[in-house]
């Protein structure tokens, strides 16, 4: 069978199998790849070189399906893929071809569907095939399932191949993360040497003709607040601390603000921005709110976690010096047109971390709090769970609930992460980086030579992905701060960042080009998905694997 019928055939199947992200639908991946795995003569014939690995502490018992072709030597290569899907919703009355691509671009023709001039062209080119999942990321998953096949029929195989399908990328990456563990596992069990982690993310490109690939994946940080105020009367505000207007003000000193973008190679992130802000005042009432709440997301390239968090504490610290600044000009204005005879209340900048907080308390009162306050955690991870609360409010509740313990009572601003966190990874961070840059040289000149289209190599990509797991170059301090600061960190969210710097291994993302993804004209590109990429791969593969570079 040609490798561009294997693609397809493992493409149509992959996609039939609904794996709707943050469901249960998720687990038929393990359908498809129990199916898959026996129509495999190499895992048929020896069971122990596949499996589904159990992802620990995870609500839907979701697992990450594997397998690996052991060849000669210890140099191996992971490809990854993610397995779940966004859902079909979007789709309408059309959902239920979302899943056939025949089908569904038949529909669309013959009823005209609305779509812009560019996803009309592409459906009539016939060079584009649409459908839930074709692009983000079945197509991609689907050239290496059909890559793993041909290598594992030919004999004296040079070097390994670990293949991983991992869950929930779309969500919190807790198959990825979970992942990790398998590697170490495997590694330790067959003795192998990660020499590379190869991803099949879509790529977009505005040359029909250059092909991007990335080196590298974009780190993202969730940076919660809390900031607690003084409960005060209307009429005796100046007695009171708002926190609204304390949080009002860190938002305008953060949202875009340039000094948080970061350029590293030819990469600039976007500056940070915030997704919530919200009173935490559930009555109405004439006294002001106790507390109010917002996160944001910052997406870092080169950046430490401690690096973002002192920057935004100091930037919150000056915030809190205009706001008391800004009330004492308010309260001298308002005293000299009023007869009233009173005193403002005396506020000072009281910033700190969530860790920090934690540490005074346990100090203070040891297993008593900590014990109290992990029962109280449960509780909330219940209602989590059964989607009684979403996991933003519950990380406030925590919040809320720590500072009960708390002696000092005055305003104040917590800062803390919210899941998820991903690292950002550039071949740069690592030793022997000199190798993967004449990798990519070298692949540059084969796609230009083999299949007409020139390699722009992007050093990070930034639609957030799992490679993120992939290494981690950060020092001791760095982990502290994140397992310290991190709400529900534990048994709900945990991120093994030192079994992942134990076992760093470069990144490449080499996937075919797709288009609206998440949208239901998401399509992938048909010259990609069956020739150009799978050519590129397979030429980093038995390179990488021979260290022929």
């Amino acid at each position: 069978m040609k490798l561009s019928e294997r693609i397809e055939r493992n493409l149509l199947n992959y996609l039939q199998t609904r794996t709707h992200t943050g469901t249960e639908l998720e687990r038929n991946n393990e359908m498809f790849f129990k199916k898959w795995f026996d129509s495999v003569p190499y895992l048929k014939r020896d069971p122990e070189y596949c499996g589904f690995y159990e992802m620990k502490n995870d609500i839907l018992n979701r697992s990450c399906p594997w397998a690996l072709l052991k060849g000669e030597g210890t140099k191996t290569i992971v490809m990854i893929h993610h397995t779940d899907t966004v859902d079909t919703d979007d789709y309408g009355k059309y959902k239920q071809f979302a899943y056939t691509p025949d089908e569904l671009e038949k529909h669309f023709k013959s009823e005209n569907v609305e779509m812009d001039e560019t996803s009309k062209e592409d459906l009539y080119s016939g060079k584009w095939m649409f459908g839930r999942g074709a692009s983000d990321m079945k197509g991609g998953a689907s050239i290496a399932l059909s890559l793993f096949e041909e290598y594992s029929g030919e004999e004296n195989f040079a070097g390994n191949i670990l293949l991983m399908g991992v869950p929930d990328e779309e969500n919190l990456s807790a198959g990825m993360r979970s992942a990790v563990m398998l590697m170490k596992e495997l590694r330790e069990k067959y003795e192998l040497e990660y020499a590379l982690m190869l991803n099949v993310e879509p790529h977009e490109r505005s040359n029909e003709d250059e092909i991007t690939i990335y080196d590298g994946s974009v780190g993202k940080m969730m940076p919660i607040f809390l900031v607690r105020g003084k409960l005060a009367h209307v009429s005796q505000i100046y007695n009171g601390f708002n926190p609204v207007t304390l949080l009002s003000k860190i938002v305008v000193k953060t949202d875009l603000n340039p000094d948080f973008m970061e350029k590293a190679g030819n990469t600039v992130t976007p500056p940070p921005t915030w997704l919530y802000f919200k009173d935490r005042k559930y009555v109405y009432d004439v006294s002001l709110p106790l507390t109010a709440g917002g996160y944001m997301s910052v997406l870092t390239l080169t950046k430490s976690p401690k690096e973002i968090l002192d920057q935004l504490k100091k930037v919150s610290i000056e915030a809190f010096k205009e706001v008391i600044s800004s009330m004492r000009l308010s309260y001298d204005k308002y005293k000299s047109l009023s007869d009233v005879d009173s005193n403002a209340a005396e506020w000072k900048p009281n910033v700190k971390f969530y860790g920090e907080v934690y540490r005074e308390i346990k100090d203070k009162k040891g297993d008593m709090f900590t014990t109290e306050l992990a029962e109280f955690q449960k509780e909330l991870e219940i209602k989590i769970n059964k989607n009684e609360i979403n996991r933003i409010d519950g990380a406030y509740l925590l919040i809320e609930k720590t500072l009960e313990y708390y002696d000092d009572l005055s305003p104040m601003v917590i800062i803390a992460l919210a899941p998820p966190y991903y690292p950002s990874i550039n071949n740069s961070m690592l030793k022997n980086s000199d190798e993967t840059n004449e990798l990519l040289i070298k692949l540059d000149k084969f796609a230009r030579s083999e299949i007409g289209s020139g390699i722009y190599t992007q050093n990070y990509f930034t639609g957030i992905s799992d490679l993120s797991y992939a290494a981690f170059t950060a020092d001791s301090e760095n982990i502290d701060y994140i397992s310290s600061n991190m709400i529900f960190w534990g048994d709900t969210y945990y991120i093994p960042l030192d079994t992942i710097k134990e076992q760093s291994v470069p990144v490449l993302n080499i996937g075919p080009w797709g288009r609206d993804l998440h949208k239901y004209t998401e399509r992938v590109y048909k010259k990609d998905l069956f020739e150009n990429i799978p050519k590129l791969i397979d030429f980093t593969v038995r390179n990488v694997l021979s260290r022929n570079f």
